[in-house]
């Protein structure tokens, strides 16, 4: 079966067959689709889904009409969307790559249709001549794809309906809502169901008053990674930052990266160890992947080598988690203590060869942390060269201390401890992990 919510741990994933995963997602939102200027076709999309699945990747998240309106080999999604002339051959194609990717253990994140941001997209859902129609079109994705491996989001970029529609932001929402009733309805597999925000909106916390939302949040955000997730657990749901970074995007060629969090490798790496460490999930992105090629200066490169050093240490995120009862772990930024205070989100500038870029990153100095109290906890600390302390809450417990370098995955055993605190000192101020595990 395809993913759910973990009885007894409901922020966090399981299969339906009660076996735990580490939700671990990329984007590929081009899946369906075909270009051959940008190299995307079938044999390019299979190569893709090897790659992440070796790469230890689970998840991606993809689009069922792309929003650079590309069809497949087999012609267009529609004909014609205003009349609802469907070419079916297009859909009978995406079920087959659907399959393939659940054949690498990599469940798909279909979103039905895109909102409609400016006007010129090809297929998004406003394109659809009325609400009946759109309810068709609903049902004819949960009719063919819900016995996959899949999750369903029921829109992507869902405001931009508000902005274009030039309704109310209730109105559309409540149009989102029926659409996701009508999927839960018909849909006899269980399959999870979603929403995906534009940017300026950030959140789809409002979705949880409607029956059908499986996530307390479905993000796309990229200002306060950390405090964003905390609050998102609320609904005691699993939470996902679905987009905050894009390795290295360059969308107008320019040899300037313009996607948030994604400049350089530190970047990304703290960007994602903020969300992990608020007890969020998130799906990642590459430049050169994360839309078949559009909107990057290469084609699309499954195997592109300047991908392999996030693909690295992103890994590194996934074996830390596995190797832990991570689904006993909550939120404790409280137990742990610095002399200097955290900061906040800051605008800098980075260099990226070429030039220099003011950009808006994470804060400079953080430290999170996660524990089951008296069994386990997990520190992450950035920014600090002076001592850190951690509380154990147990002055009976032994616990034994472990260092974790996020770049390289090395692990410095640090001895036994006991007592209601432990005094970490980093080796520096780049960001460490501290594992204390009774």
């Amino acid at each position: 079966g395809s993913l759910q919510a973990m009885p007894g741990a409901t922020h966090h994933f399981q299969y339906q067959n009660g076996e735990r995963v580490w939700f671990f997602g990329d984007t590929a939102w081009a899946l369906f689709t075909d270009d051959a200027q940008e190299s995307h076709d079938r044999s390019s999309v299979e190569r893709y889904l090897r790659n992440r699945s070796e790469q230890g990747f689970n998840v991606v998240h993809l689009m069922a009409q792309n929003e650079a309106g590309w069809g497949n080999h087999q012609g267009p999604p529609w004909h014609d969307i205003a009349n609802e002339q469907i070419n079916t051959d297009y859909w009978r194609e995406a079920e087959q790559r659907i399959a393939f990717a659940n054949s690498q253990g990599i469940v798909c994140g279909i979103a039905l249709a895109w909102g409609e941001k400016s006007g010129k997209e090809k297929y998004p859902w406003g394109r659809f001549p009325n609400i009946e129609a759109r309810e068709r079109h609903a049902r004819h994705m949960v009719a063919r794809f819900s016995a996959y491996n899949v999750y369903f989001l029921v829109a992507g970029e869902w405001h931009g309906e508000v902005r274009n529609r030039k309704q109310s932001e209730e109105t559309v929402r409540s149009e989102f809502i029926r659409l996701g009733d009508v999927v839960k309805a018909l849909d006899p597999h269980g399959r999870m169901i979603g929403i995906h925000p534009m940017t300026d909106h950030g959140s789809t916390r409002e979705y949880n008053l409607a029956d059908w939302m499986s996530f307390g949040d479905y993000q796309q955000n990229y200002s306060d990674l950390h405090g964003r997730i905390l609050l998102s657990r609320g609904f005691s749901k699993p939470v996902v930052n679905s987009e905050y970074a894009y390795f290295l995007r360059d969308s107008n060629g320019d040899g300037i990266v313009d996607k948030q969090h994604s400049y350089t490798l530190d970047d990304i790496r703290y960007a994602s160890w903020d969300i992990l460490m608020g007890g969020g999930y998130l799906v990642t992105g590459f430049g050169s992947t994360y839309m078949g090629g559009y909107r990057h200066p290469t084609p699309f490169s499954p195997d592109d080598p300047v991908n392999i050093p996030w693909v690295e240490q992103a890994g590194l995120m996934k074996n830390l988690f596995s190797s832990l009862e991570y689904w006993k772990l909550e939120p404790h930024d409280e137990w742990i203590e610095c002399e200097i205070p955290r900061t906040s989100d800051r605008n800098e500038r980075v260099d990226l060869g070429k030039s220099q870029l003011l950009v808006k990153r994470v804060p400079a100095v953080a430290y999170w942390c996660l524990a089951e109290p008296g069994k386990q906890v997990l520190a992450y600390v950035r920014g600090v060269s002076g001592s850190i302390s951690i509380k154990l809450d147990d002055s009976n417990t032994n616990f034994n201390a472990t260092r974790f370098d996020p770049r390289s995955g090395e692990r410095s055993e640090l001895g036994k401890v006991n007592g209601r605190e432990f005094q970490f000192q980093p080796p520096d101020d780049q960001d460490w992990l501290v594992i204390l595990q009774r």
